[in-house]
Protein backbone atom coordinates (compact mmCIF):
# COMPACT_ATOMS: atom_id res chain seq x y z
CA UNK A 1 0.00 0.00 0.00
CA UNK A 2 2.68 2.54 0.73
CA UNK A 3 4.55 2.08 -2.84
CA UNK A 4 0.77 3.11 -3.77
CA UNK A 5 0.65 5.92 -2.00
CA UNK A 6 4.21 6.95 -2.91
CA UNK A 7 3.33 6.35 -6.54
CA UNK A 8 0.50 9.03 -6.49
CA UNK A 9 2.33 11.19 -4.28
CA UNK A 10 4.85 11.75 -7.14
CA UNK A 11 2.22 11.50 -9.70
CA UNK A 12 0.46 14.38 -7.91
CA UNK A 13 3.41 16.60 -7.44
CA UNK A 14 4.56 16.22 -11.11
CA UNK A 15 1.20 17.46 -12.46
CA UNK A 16 1.17 20.45 -9.82
CA UNK A 17 4.56 21.07 -10.90
CA UNK A 18 3.50 20.80 -15.01
CA UNK A 19 0.56 23.29 -13.85
CA UNK A 20 2.20 25.97 -12.25
CA UNK A 21 2.97 29.21 -13.85
CA UNK A 22 5.22 29.93 -16.72
CA UNK A 23 8.95 30.42 -16.22
CA UNK A 24 11.08 33.08 -18.63
CA UNK A 25 11.22 31.79 -21.61
CA UNK A 26 13.84 29.40 -23.15
CA UNK A 27 16.30 30.34 -25.70
CA UNK A 28 14.83 28.67 -28.48
CA UNK A 29 11.79 30.82 -27.69
CA UNK A 30 13.60 34.09 -27.71
CA UNK A 31 15.28 33.12 -30.85
CA UNK A 32 11.74 32.22 -32.68
CA UNK A 33 10.47 35.35 -31.28
CA UNK A 34 13.24 37.23 -32.97
CA UNK A 35 12.65 35.54 -36.28
CA UNK A 36 9.03 35.63 -36.43
CA UNK A 37 9.97 39.80 -35.32
CA UNK A 38 12.16 39.86 -38.25
CA UNK A 39 10.18 37.71 -40.55
CA UNK A 40 7.55 40.43 -40.27
CA UNK A 41 9.67 43.43 -40.39
CA UNK A 42 11.12 41.93 -43.95
CA UNK A 43 7.28 41.46 -45.24
CA UNK A 44 6.65 45.20 -44.19
CA UNK A 45 9.90 46.29 -46.40
CA UNK A 46 8.68 44.31 -49.30
CA UNK A 47 5.36 45.10 -49.21
CA UNK A 48 6.34 48.75 -48.99
CA UNK A 49 9.07 48.24 -51.74
CA UNK A 50 6.64 46.32 -54.28
CA UNK A 51 4.09 49.20 -53.53
CA UNK A 52 6.65 51.84 -54.54
CA UNK A 53 7.34 50.11 -57.66
CA UNK A 54 3.96 49.33 -59.06
CA UNK A 55 3.71 53.61 -58.50
CA UNK A 56 6.62 53.75 -60.37
CA UNK A 57 5.55 51.64 -63.16
CA UNK A 58 2.52 53.03 -63.30
CA UNK A 59 3.86 56.17 -63.88
CA UNK A 60 6.25 55.24 -66.36
CA UNK A 61 3.43 52.94 -68.74
CA UNK A 62 1.29 56.09 -68.58
CA UNK A 63 4.30 58.75 -69.79
CA UNK A 64 5.01 56.14 -72.08
CA UNK A 65 1.52 55.97 -73.27
CA UNK A 66 1.47 59.38 -73.44
CA UNK A 67 4.27 59.82 -75.77
CA UNK A 68 2.56 57.73 -78.29
CA UNK A 69 -0.06 59.48 -78.74
CA UNK A 70 2.30 62.51 -79.68
CA UNK A 71 4.34 60.39 -82.11
CA UNK A 72 1.25 59.74 -83.74
CA UNK A 73 -0.48 62.92 -84.16
CA UNK A 74 3.07 63.86 -85.56
CA UNK A 75 3.25 61.50 -87.90
CA UNK A 76 -0.73 62.11 -89.05
CA UNK A 77 0.57 65.78 -89.85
Amino acid sequence: MTMYATVLAVLAMTVIAGCSERQEPGPAEKAGKQIDQAMEKAGQQTQATLEKAEDYTSKKMKEAGQAIERAGEELKK
